[in-house]
């Protein structure tokens, strides 16, 4: 018998070939390769005689074998059979598999499995002696990776052995705690030998909602460990009337929104324990002046705080920003080569490098913009602090609120879920290839009714693509020359890309910043790092390309001045899906709303990007089925109101899951 934890080299049909190419993939374990999804299944379920073969779908069927010969036709061998049942005859054909016909002895029967080709036979059938418990015919067939370098076929007949000697402790079976659940052992000969498509489904969402509870349960970790931290014996003296909440400096009214996230973040440094919040708001809502309040108050108290920033470009707007509402605050921009008394109390403001500094900032509080873009090993530079300092992220990336209080309870939440007065909604048009020209000649009119305007092009690629499915995807290098070409002398036109030499992009950006260009043509490079206050229109080229959460991102670029601001979006797609969901995102422009309709039709990839550890990790699970993400928080609460009842021996079925918590470990999307 085998339990999850045996070792492969101990299962039957194992050797040490077959053991060493497991493990170059990780997979050593029961448990590692029970959890080895199959790429997909073919149904071969549908038995049937050989008059009923046809060209759509497979057959299975009993047949005796009525001759057999092989013969070579450069550069191959080829091996044939004819077959035959009460209904008709058919030739079986194969390539270079000689071996086949030491199995097929002519008047025996075997199950074989097909469809017909166009000249009548079938090229490649499934062979399999006549069993009741088939493994490759007469049923739904998984289908396995061909990277373990081991035929499919054997690694069916390995799971099958396995499967067929497999048993699970109770304390790894989370049907123990939650009865409703299908039993585990069930649930694996589900998924890797079906009856059904039915119970594929039900395997994936009984296995999925294990993965998310263990997210969950880790969430709920790290909250219960952040709040055993502590930052100072004394909680910092903030004793604020709304008055005194806002400085005077601050040259408008911040919205209720904005108000309410500056209220929660002070409350929370006036505590003893850690501040660990994540403060949400679309592009342009206004969430570094939330941030800089907070830090304006400990920094009169004679403390310090770092704000780390994704980029030279944005961490060298934060510090013009907050100089600029902070005027009379110590604020410092952090780079290499800065030679600055960091025992001073202020604001230093800088790339990574920040991090490297904390030991001698000794910040009070630190800011990270769009945590999720900086590697595990810089956020938790944070937790090797003598004295251990609050944390608020800030993220413009839409996350829907279904996600935000199931996987992100760990975080304290600020939402900023309003607009600052005045600034208008960015128009958004759907322009065909039938317009570009028309497109163009509009432009070139904004710019001469106002030339300080200023115009970003968006291409997914740099250059041209050498693939044939991308050819016709637009690039950086082949728009410049069509504008160059289409503008002459009428625009100063100008590119910027991540290929280019650092001093090269900080040359066009400087330019660009005094307004010395006015059509800039780019890549996504933009969606964070470059706030241009002057920017009027981005046009996005194979707009359906991107998701719409890129899409919102890179909306917000323009009109952060209070001017009207466009959006136009070139589409070459015929497919409904994607007209329907480019026609969403120019009617909405409410940033949470889109990342719900995109997590429902495209998944959390594009809401979360690929840098987001861990996000794209999850193997049952799926982002987008809320309704099982909801199920999962009402299992969870369940199981802790019973655990509650419970010793702390029975307590431990909790931590013996299928799906083991440290496979998560610094993943959780978000986590500090």
């Amino acid at each position: 018998m085998y339990s999850l934890s045996t070792s492969l080299i101990e299962v039957n049909g194992i050797g040490e070939k077959a053991f060493s190419n497991f493990s170059e993939k990780n997979v050593r374990t029961v448990r590692d390769l029970l959890l080895s999804l199959p790429l997909h299944y073919i149904d071969r379920s549908q038995i049937g005689q050989i008059a009923d073969l046809n060209l759509e779908k497979e057959i299975t069927f009993v047949a005796e074998v009525t001759s057999t010969s092989n013969f070579y036709r450069r550069p191959r061998s080829i091996q044939s059979a004819t077959v035959k049942d009460e209904t008709g005859r058919i030739k079986l054909m194969w390539f270079n598999n000689k071996f086949i016909l030491n199995k097929l002895k002519k008047g025996e029967s075997f199950l074989f499995s097909g469809k017909l080709n166009k000249k009548g036979s079938i090229v490649h059938p499934q062979v399999e002696d006549i069993a009741s418990d088939s493994i490759h015919t007469g049923r739904i067939v998984p289908v396995y990776s061909s990277t373990f370098g081991i035929q499919i076929g054997k690694i069916r007949r390995i799971l099958k052995e396995i499967i067929d000697n497999l048993e699970i402790d109770e304390k790894c079976d989370l049907s123990q705690l939650v009865p409703s659940l299908e039993k585990l052992k069930n649930v694996l000969t589900f998924l890797h030998y079906p009856e059904t498509q039915d119970q594929v489904v039900k395997a994936r969402e009984r296995l999925a909602l294990e993965e998310l509870l263990i997210l969950i349960e880790k969430s709920n970790y790290i909250k219960s460990e952040w709040q055993n931290l502590k930052t100072e014996e004394k909680p910092n003296k903030l004793e604020l009337s709304d008055n005194d909440l806002i400085p005077t400096s601050v040259p408008f009214t911040l919205t209720s929104a904005q108000l309410r996230s500056v209220k929660e973040i002070v409350a929370d440094i006036k505590t003893s324990v850690p501040m660990n919040r994540l403060l949400i708001g679309d592009v342009g809502s206004g969430k570094t002046v939330v941030a800089g309040i907070a830090a304006y108050h400990l920094i009169n108290q004679g403390l310090s705080v770092a704000l780390v920033a994704p980029t030279k470009i944005l961490a060298s707007q934060h510090v013009q920003t907050l100089q600029n509402l902070f005027p009379q605050t110590p604020i410092f921009h952090l780079t290499v080569g800065s030679k600055l008394d960091l025992s001073l109390p202020g604001l230093y403001v800088g790339t990574h490098g920040v991090v490297n500094r904390f030991e001698k900032i000794k910040p009070s509080l630190i800011i990270y913009d769009e945590q999720h873009r900086f590697g595990v090993g810089h956020r938790s530079k944070s937790f090797d602090l003598e004295k251990k300092a609050h944390l608020l992220t800030m993220t413009a990336t839409p996350i829907p609120r279904s996600l935000m209080l199931t996987i992100f309870s760990h975080l304290e939440l600020s939402v900023i879920d309003e607009m600052p007065a005045g600034r208008k909604p960015t128009q958004t048009f759907i322009t065909s290839e039938k317009k570009r020209h028309d497109a163009y000649d509009w432009l070139h009119k904004l710019l001469e009714e106002e030339p300080t305007r200023q115009i970003i092009i968006v291409c997914p690629f740099i250059e041209p693509s050498t693939h044939e499915s991308f050819s016709g995807v637009s690039n950086v290098m082949d728009k410049y020359q069509e504008l160059t070409k289409y503008f002459k002398k009428k625009a100063k036109i100008e590119m910027l890309h991540g290929r280019m030499k650092k001093k090269e992009q900080e040359g066009i950006t400087d330019n660009l910043f005094a307004g010395k260009i006015d059509i800039l043509v780019t890549t996504p490079i933009v969606e964070v790092g470059v706030d241009l206050p002057t920017a009027t229109v981005i046009v996005i080229e194979n707009a359906e390309r991107f998701g719409l959460a890129s899409l919102h991102q890179l909306r917000g670029r323009v009109g952060r001045r209070g001017q009207q601001g466009y959006c136009l979006l070139f589409s070459k797609s015929k497919a409904d899906t994607t007209k329907k969901r480019l026609k969403i995102f120019s009617e909405e422009t409410n940033g949470m709303k889109l990342a719900e309709f995109d997590l429902q039709n495209r998944g959390a990839g594009d809401i979360f990007g690929m840098s987001q550890s861990g996000m794209d990790n999850l193997k049952f699970a799926n982002w987008a089925n809320i309704e099982l993400i909801s199920g999962a928080r009402r299992i969870y609460n369940d199981i802790n109101k019973e655990n509650k009842k419970l010793s702390n021996k029975s307590k431990e079925k909790w931590e013996s899951l299928l799906i083991k918590k440290e496979d998560y470990k610094d993943n959780l999307p978000l986590a500090n």
